[in-house]
């Protein structure tokens, strides 16, 4: 998976099975898809559906992407955007008040699982987040949010059915809840609140105790994070590539309760100056790419 601000737009970029409240409640195979692009912009209220589909269509166009796209119009700005980490979840929310003390605006969260689901626990989630988003309107003290008002959509790059998938999607929801009952307050508090990155991020981090942290390149806790990279850049604080299965920059790791995870705790291939600056140029670079990158740079030296 990666993804990418353009155009005032939030592009995710995959081979995605995903699904959305419109057909949660149907068990046909019409009600997945199988995309490869979800697009998230900021468009008026006011726009018909024409509107939409024209300005979608457009930005689609000009980057090269098929039109068979998921997009979520939001009447959030895209530079609103935060982005929540927590294991192999990733929460994007976009969120606001319509004015300081006043009811929210409509919601737009994307939960993107990096561990493989079936379809119908993708259903399960997908009610998971519903109802997370329900309480956390009631828990900030406002009214509940209206049926179909809210946007959400719920994706994986893979669909597997496996003995311990029952423990995956218990684990997946216990992620998404924790993760959406904190990020959208902070979202909406932090609506009238300058920030040093766009989009914002956040990690659930472990050290020294279970917390969120959101990264600033302003008296980071953990910077230098990699010692051993020289001028490190902290553009992709969390890694767009991961997991990459490149043995040469990482490897797996057992789990104590099972399963495998990527560990690239050495890995300083995003954090070096040249391959920063090249993959925010190219957000969709391979590993092989940027690693020749890296050896260009190191020539050059």
């Amino acid at each position: 998976m990666r993804y990418f601000l353009r155009d005032q737009a939030l592009f995710i970029r995959g081979a995605f099975t995903a699904i959305t409240p419109g057909t949660r409640d149907t068990a046909k195979d019409s009600s997945i898809t199988r995309i490869s692009t979800i697009i998230a912009t900021h468009l008026p209220q006011t726009n018909t559906p024409e509107d939409t589909y024209f300005v979608i269509g457009n930005l689609l166009r000009k980057h090269g992407y098929a039109p068979d796209a998921v997009s979520l119009p939001s009447s959030i700005p895209i530079d609103r955007l935060r982005i929540f980490a927590f294991d192999g979840i990733m929460v994007f929310i976009l969120a606001g008040l319509a004015e300081p003390g006043g009811r929210p605006d409509p919601v737009t969260i994307m939960v993107c699982c990096r561990e493989p689901l079936p379809e119908s626990d993708l259903r399960a989630l997908l009610g998971t987040t519903e109802e997370a988003i329900h309480r956390a309107f009631i828990s900030g003290g406002y009214p509940a949010p209206e049926p179909g008002t809210n946007l959400v959509l719920i994706c994986c790059e893979e669909t597997e059915e496996s003995p311990d998938v029952h423990e995956r999607l218990t684990r997946a929801q216990a992620l998404v809840s924790e993760t959406i009952a904190y990020g959208l307050p902070e979202t909406w508090t932090a609506t009238e609140t300058p920030f040093h990155r766009k989009p914002a991020f956040y990690i659930h981090s472990s050290i020294g105790g279970d917390r969120w942290s959101q990264w600033n390149p302003d008296g980071c806790p953990y910077y230098p994070c990699h010692p051993s990279c020289e001028g490190q850049r902290c553009d992709f604080c969390y890694c767009p590539l991961y997991p990459c299965g490149e043995e040469s920059l990482g490897k797996w790791l057992e789990r104590e309760n099972g399963g495998n995870i990527w560990s690239c705790e050495d890995c300083t291939l995003v954090h070096e100056p040249a391959v920063a600056d090249y993959l925010t140029l190219h957000p969709e670079a391979s590993v092989e790419e940027l690693i020749d990158i890296r050896k260009k740079g190191k020539n050059q030296e």
